[in-house]
């Protein structure tokens, strides 16, 4: 009975506990349910502008020399002195005196062939001096003959009455000696005047020799071409040279060059309407310095690489680029004019979704606006589609971003 009692304790404790939670779950006053509120997000926009845009083409390009030379000796010799600025990035103008050689064999040649010259003049005033007088001289042979002649024609009509066979024959021969003088005295004239023919020919050579050796004696003073900066100098003072020797590199400063590489699909894009006379700009930057050089797209490679997929352009910077730092073998960026998109929207890029989406808001509400990509600018991209003027475009980007979200364009 005890342990009957003892056993009945606990379970009594334990249904009353139940009794008691129950009654307190059914006498608990109801509460109403919290209301689910709708997420209203904060986005940045840009109006819808449609437009005829051309942007910018950002391009890399090495500088070239234009036009540069490889400075020759061409005469042989000791150099005798070099011009100031002859330096490897020497600046030098047309026409400056970079390298002179010893002129001293060159002087010698030049004074003889000059005293050639002038025996060869005085030898033809020589031959023209007997010219004239032989002239003189068959003028009066042809009197002389003349004269014979008349006194040979007077004797025949009076052989045999008062004159003698023996005087005629005399007579004859007086008349044939005076014909023979002619014909010599002319034979002697035309080989003067031969001879005289070959001098003037002989003065003319030795007047190309002239020539030649003044422009050798000339040559000794190498002189700038055109202006510019040296490179590669390859001589000093004292150096003997032979004819040919490579003395310096000198590069046009004043035409340097913009070697731009474009794909198939950017050259159709900027240049399907010619490549002459287009403008850049090129920029190259040195440190923290940017220097800003215009330029002409001027022309195109030869030939196109296969293996790049693209064709080499030339910008000419028409700047002078004389006293800057620019050199050939820079890296510079080139911006060019693209082709012309007719009505279009130009968007920052983070409004495109998908490639082919965009989103308006219409009451406060995203409405989604189907569009095509049909170009870019740098970091903003051109669209087609249905676009209308002056609504807004989401810029802003979240995970939820769909039609029907609500959205309020922050201040």
């Amino acid at each position: 009975m005890i342990r009957f009692r003892k056993a009945l304790f606990p379970i009594g404790l334990l249904l009353g506990a139940i009794a008691i939670a129950g009654w307190l779950r059914a006498t608990k006053p109801s509460s109403p349910a919290n209301p689910i509120t709708e997420h209203i997000w904060t986005v940045d926009v840009l109006p819808v502008v449609v437009a005829d845009i051309q942007p910018e083409m950002r391009l890399f390009a090495q500088i070239v020399a234009g036009r540069e030379v490889e400075l020759r000796a061409l005469v042989a010799g000791t150099v005798e002195s070099v011009g100031s600025n002859f330096a490897n990035g020497g600046i030098v103008e047309k026409g400056e005196t970079l390298v002179t050689i010893d002129s001293f064999f060159h002087d010698r040649d030049l004074m003889e062939q000059r005293a050639l010259l002038r025996q060869a003049m005085a030898r033809l005033d020589e031959l023209t001096a007997k010219v004239e007088i032989e002239g003189l001289l068959l003028f009066e042979d042809h009197a002389q003959l003349a004269i014979s002649q008349d006194d040979l024609a007077r004797y025949e009509e009076l052989v045999g009455e008062a004159v003698s066979e023996r005087k005629l024959d005399k007579v004859r021969l007086a008349a044939s000696r005076a014909q023979s003088q002619v014909l010599l005295r002319e034979q002697q004239l035309l080989a003067l005047k031969a001879q005289i023919n070959q001098q003037i020919a002989f003065i003319d050579k030795l007047e190309a020799s002239v020539e030649r050796a003044a422009r050798k004696r000339m040559d000794t003073q190498m002189r700038a071409p055109f202006g510019g900066y040296l490179t590669d100098i390859m001589v000093n003072e004292g150096m003997q040279l032979s004819m040919g020797d490579s003395v310096a590199q000198l590069i046009d400063a004043n035409q340097l060059e913009a070697r731009i590489f474009l794909s198939h699909k950017q050259f159709s894009r900027a240049f399907s309407g010619g490549v002459v006379n287009k403008p850049a700009i090129v920029n190259w930057k040195t440190g923290s310095k940017l220097i800003v050089f215009n330029a002409v797209v001027e022309r195109l490679e030869s030939e196109i690489d296969p293996a790049l997929g693209g064709v080499h352009m030339y910008a000419r910077l028409d700047s002078n680029t004389t006293n800057t730092a620019i050199r050939p073998g820079a890296f510079v960026e080139v911006i060019v004019p693209d082709r012309v998109y007719e009505k279009v929207v130009r968007l920052p890029q983070e409004a495109l979704h998908e490639g082919s989406r965009v989103y308006a808001i219409v009451g406060g509400r995203l409405e989604e606006r189907m569009v095509d990509l049909v170009g870019r600018d740098g970091d903003w991209v051109l669209l087609k589609g249905a676009l209308v003027d002056g609504e807004d475009i989401v810029l802003t980007r979240f995970t939820e971003i769909g039609p029907g979200v609500s959205v309020t364009i922050a201040e």
